[in-house]
């Protein structure tokens, strides 16, 4: 497979010590109406019935150096639009859009059925751009990093065939497994705590599809309970290389403890990010740049097809990287791209469409392919390869971004 040189944005900035960092936040409400077609599940026949638990899009907005990010974080299976980036950028001047979603499977149908919700969805999200522009002020930035396990991998390998494990209540050991817990922290001028932002891997499909009730899953209670413990502040989730790990009560029936479920993993996702606020590593130096583009590879099936596949990747500072990839990258992908990139701090923005293509859907690795199983070897469509060459295409241009790939070769060799 090649890449095909389309690229469709690039924002850099002058890579300087100490470039100003303003930030913005803002959160909007984006339930549907009942009634509305739910997604995650095909065997869920009926439609909605109402909310447990509203659905946000929750926004934070970074602007350095003549650059400028949105990301917008939602309580949604998966999301595909360019319209709103577009309007972003022509009537508040945000030169980058991610649209990064938690992949709860009790959300609704989004852009496989575009109805009016899904419009006035986009018009949402470009309010919450537009508030939190409003609102910005000058920030600091610092990371954050724990551990935890909350799930496992759903593929069972055995001499070189998977099966699917889509369920794990008692716990058992699996691999290869991440139980990294990335927190971004955004503190004003006075040092309050205004924003944390959460970076997870683990599929919010605590709910099963005997749910008919629209629930953030998971992320939405540990959003709650992040907020419940440092008053004043907005905190966001970002899905991680979630694409084979699974909840360890995945599908718990709603009759069985299903919300009570989703709360308790929420909360102890949320206990893990309040207790290492405190252990925070500032960033400092060198602003935000970002680089956006979009590439054709072949449809898996249909080798004559070419697809395309919108990504983004940026740094802040000198020390925190991050890619943005519009489909379900296998865990593997997030642990390469943490190893290859040499960053101090990586986050890996599964399910985040950006500058356009396709949904991208399961990024299996190479060796996920050859043994098979759902979103491996089936329930997948573009080629064997593609997320390794995504992740290696952000590497390289994070490396070129930071200074430390020169253009020409050294004259002196």
């Amino acid at each position: 497979m090649r890449f095909l040189g389309a690229i469709f944005a690039a924002a850099l900035t002058c890579w300087a010590e100490d470039v100003p960092l303003r930030a913005g936040l803002s959160r909007i409400d984006i339930t549907p109406p009942a009634g509305h077609e739910m997604g995650g599940y095909a065997a869920r026949k009926k439609p909605a019935s109402g909310t447990h638990d509203p659905l946000y899009a929750t926004v934070l907005v970074l602007e350095s150096g003549g650059n400028s990010l949105a990301l917008v974080t939602c309580d949604l299976r998966s999301f595909v639009s360019t319209r709103v980036g577009e309007l972003a950028k022509l009537k508040f001047g945000v030169q980058n859009t991610i649209i990064s979603v938690s992949h709860s499977h009790s959300g609704p149908l989004t852009w496989e059925k575009r109805t009016a919700w899904y419009t006035e969805a986009e018009d949402k999200m470009v309010e919450a751009i537009g508030k939190a522009k409003q609102a910005m002020f000058d920030a600091s930035l610092s990371t954050s990093t724990g551990r935890v396990y909350l799930g496992f991998n759903r593929r069972k390998v055995t001499e070189g065939k998977a099966a699917m494990w889509w369920r794990n209540a008692e716990k058992l050991p699996s691999h290869p497994l991440d139980p990294t817990v990335n927190v971004l922290q955004v503190h004003d001028a006075a040092g309050k705590l205004r924003g944390v932002l959460v970076n997870y891997a683990c599929h919010p499909s605590i709910l099963g599809p005997d749910n008919i009730e629209f629930s953030a899953d998971y992320p939405g209670a540990m959003k709650r309970y992040v907020e419940s413990q440092v008053p004043g502040a907005l905190c966001l989730f970002a899905q991680g290389g979630a694409g084979d790990i699974n909840p360890y009560r995945d599908k718990q029936p709603v009759a069985e403890g299903g919300f009570a479920a989703v709360q308790q993993m929420g909360e102890e996702l949320g206990k893990v990010v309040v207790s290492i606020l405190a252990k925070k590593n500032p960033i400092t130096g060198g602003g935000l740049r970002t680089f956006s583009e979009v590439v054709e590879v072949k449809n898996r099936w249909t080798p004559d097809q070419t697809l395309k596949v919108g990504w983004t990747a940026g740094v802040i500072g000198g020390s925190l990287c991050f890619v943005a990839l519009p489909g379900e990258p296998f865990v593997e992908h997030q642990i390469t791209f943490r190893e290859k990139s040499e960053c101090r701090n990586t986050m890996m923005f599964g399910y985040s469409y950006s500058v356009g293509g396709i949904w991208a859907g399961y990024l299996p690795t190479i060796e996920a392919a050859v043994s098979g199983g759902y979103g491996a070897g089936y329930n997948t469509t573009v080629e064997v390869g593609t997320g390794e060459r995504l992740v290696d295409r952000a590497v390289v241009k994070l490396f070129e971004m930071r200074g430390l790939l020169k253009e020409l070769p050294d004259p002196g060799y």
